[in-house]
């Protein structure tokens, strides 16, 4: 089983235990984890990170899970975890992504290519690179009105024009 596998089972797993405790909250996925997600695995990440209000509910979950809190971090195996409760973060907006029969939730692809095109328009090609890729592969469900809104780099929303093409 691959790590992606390992991952992906690990957050069923959470979700499920979450449901069973009838919490309303679920966590969301953030981070380079989420660009996981989008590429399908073609841009790995050793590291799931999850933005959920209550940090201490999740922790103890994990916790249950037979996790061990090390620094910032859970880990469970070669399984790690890190929380954040960033308001930032949250716009509200995330995907519902089905993986066998499990419902996650995924931050929006527009918010992490905003995300992204932070370290971009700093120079980062390979950022750039992706971000090319993502719009590519994604150019006829993503809701550029949001991007643009939600953008308050100058350099980033020419980028995003430019890449848009």
């Amino acid at each position: 089983m691959s790590l992606l596998d390992k991952q992906i089972e690990a957050i069923k797993q959470i979700y499920t235990h979450i449901k069973n405790k009838e919490l309303k909250a679920e966590p969301i996925i953030i981070g380079k984890f989420a660009l996981t997600v989008y590429t399908q695995g073609m841009y790995p990440s050793s590291v799931i990170t999850f933005l959920y209000p209550d940090m201490n509910t999740l922790a103890k979950i994990l916790t249950e899970l037979g996790y061990n809190q090390i620094g910032d971090s859970f880990k469970k195996d070669d399984i790690t975890i890190q929380i954040t409760n960033n308001p930032h973060l949250n716009t509200g907006k995330f995907n519902k992504i089905e993986v066998d029969g499990t419902t996650i939730n995924v931050l929006s692809l527009e918010d992490l290519l905003i995300d992204m095109m932070k370290e971009c328009v700093q120079g980062d090609q390979v950022v750039c690179d992706l971000i090319k890729m993502l719009i590519n592969s994604y150019r006829q469900s993503i809701d550029f009105h949001h991007i643009f809104m939600n953008t308050k780099d100058k350099r980033a929303i020419i980028k995003f024009k430019e890449f848009r093409r």
